[in-house]
């Protein structure tokens, strides 16, 4: 008797279903998010922090703060309020008086609320502390800010800080000078010759012994020829303030590889994996349908004040004749004032 059982073949594999595709997706997508914000805690808790201490410089600082009323102001330097208003109107009459601009006439707009921007800030040193006046034009107030400017501790310095060496054949003048021809003979076309940067010269960094075997930490500047420096085991009198925010504004990758071009590296990954963490939240969010109402009324909110508050930011940063960035620093310098004579024979 034989058992003849019925061959089964066997079975395929079930295909990864869509729900369950979507699973796994949003299960990495969860773990990333974790895992990064693990990693990169401690840029993001520099970042953080030192974001805040740009609007509160003198937080954590040896900073002694004096209000000043306007009577107190008015009666010991004759200040008086100034409105922005009245300075527009007269600036504008001097302007049709003195016919400037063309031959064109001007007059105020009355739809737009003339304002200050920015601060009247005036400096005064002291020993071993500078005095900071900020000045409210609008009602004739000020602070008085006596900020130290050293450690408790004195410091010795470099017997050689404000020397300059001359060493023409490597000055920055001498790289000018070779790169004066560069652009023409490249068939580029340039109002002016190849000019240094007087504000980002580089600086040759080494260190050297004295006849004591002190060691000096030296910086050699190749535009100005200055050298400075500090003993090697001396720390520099830094607040915790002053080095996150040295930190906060640390950028671009130096042409040497080692922890400044690790920094800028982690900088720029900080960066995305913000990104990252905003559209990733979206999703996260989008999971959890109890929440999704709530959620969208929030997003609506946070997409209108942003937009409004954004638009309203970049609208008073280019108010004036702002200068597009040409290159490393801050741009173009602004237009030299023009003297009334040359303003009156203007064409």
């Amino acid at each position: 008797m034989t058992n003849d059982l019925p061959v089964t073949s066997p079975q395929p594999e079930s295909p990864v279903r869509p729900q369950q595709r979507y699973q796994r997706v949003m299960k990495l997508v969860r773990r990333t998010h974790m895992y990064l914000g693990l990693l990169l805690f401690p840029w993001l808790l520099v970042f953080g922090v030192s974001g805040m201490l740009f609007n509160h410089p003198n937080f954590g600082e040896d900073v002694k703060m004096r209000a000043l009323s306007g009577e107190q102001l008015r009666s010991l330097t004759g200040l008086e309020p100034v409105d922005a208003g009245g300075i527009a109107r007269e600036v504008v009459t001097r302007l049709n008086a003195e016919g400037s601009g063309q031959g064109e006439r001007y007059q105020l707009d009355p739809g737009f609320a003339s304002r200050y921007s920015g601060f009247t800030v005036m400096m005064a040193p002291g020993e071993g502390v500078n005095h900071i006046l900020i000045v409210d034009l609008n009602d004739g107030t000020g602070t008085l800010a006596t900020r130290a400017t050293g450690s408790s501790q004195p410091r010795e310095p470099a017997p050689f800080s404000g020397e300059t060496v001359s060493l023409p054949e490597h000055s920055l003048a001498a790289v000018e000078s070779k790169m004066a021809q560069l652009l023409p003979k490249l068939d580029i076309q340039a109002k002016t010759p190849l000019r240094a940067n007087p504000r980002s010269a580089p600086e040759v960094r080494f260190r050297m012994t004295d006849a004591k075997d002190r060691v000096w930490n030296v910086t050699y500047n190749l535009g100005s020829g200055r050298l400075d420096g500090r003993l090697a085991e001396a720390t520099p009198a830094l607040s915790v303030n002053e080095l996150l925010t040295k930190l906060h504004t640390t950028h671009h990758y130096p042409l040497d590889v080692g922890f400044t071009w690790v920094w800028a590296l982690f900088a720029d990954i900080t960066g995305l994996m913000i990104v990252f963490w905003a559209v990733s939240g979206l999703f996260m969010w989008w999971q959890m349908k109890p929440t999704r109402v709530i959620g969208v009324a929030a997003i609506s909110l946070a997409l209108g004040l942003g937009l409004v508050i954004i638009g309203g930011t970049l609208a008073e940063l280019q108010f004036g004749n702002v200068q597009k960035r040409t290159g490393p620093g801050d741009g173009q310098p602004p237009p030299q004032a023009k003297p009334a004579q040359q303003a009156k024979a203007a064409p």
